[in-house]
């Protein structure tokens, strides 16, 4: 069974957390294949263009892009998975539901805050986003793991 994930990540523990996920995923879905993804904001400001050329910042794009991509790249390599790792500019949420549909994915794996589904509509999270924006399955990791009462 040939299976293909998106893993989009932003540096932080949560993104962590869903590549760990992920390489646990690959023990049990032989030829697992994974797509590390993650998105820059566009550079357009008036202010950045005055002051960076367009050459300079897409430089420090690329570097901001690799150093967020690095960590999740490390924890794939060391499961035995080779990740796809993709770089692209825009408004997050539809960039990942859009790259996951262009690239063919069975499925988005992302890390949330672990706050309750309430407070991340209100919030307007990404991981909310891209579970109501997604036509492929969503699977949102906390970041931790709640206290048992």
């Amino acid at each position: 069974m040939h299976c293909k994930i998106l893993l989009p990540v932003d540096g932080s523990e949560c993104s962590l957390r869903a590549a760990r996920h992920v390489a646990r995923l690959a023990r049990l879905v032989p030829g697992l294949e994974v797509h590390v993804l993650s998105i820059q904001p566009t550079g357009d400001d008036w202010a950045v263009r005055r002051l960076i050329s367009p050459e300079e910042l897409a430089e420090m794009e690329r570097e901001w892009g690799q150093a967020v991509m690095e960590p999740a790249y490390a924890i794939l390599k060391e499961a035995g998975i080779e990740p796809q790792c993709h770089l692209i500019q825009g408004e997050v949420a539809p960039s990942i539901v859009q790259l996951a549909r262009e690239l063919g994915c069975d499925q988005i794996v992302i890390g949330t805050r672990g706050q309750s589904a309430l407070t991340d509509l209100l919030m307007g999270s990404v991981a909310s986003k891209v579970l109501h924006l997604s036509p492929i399955p969503v699977t949102l990791v906390k970041s931790r793991v709640a206290p048992h009462l």
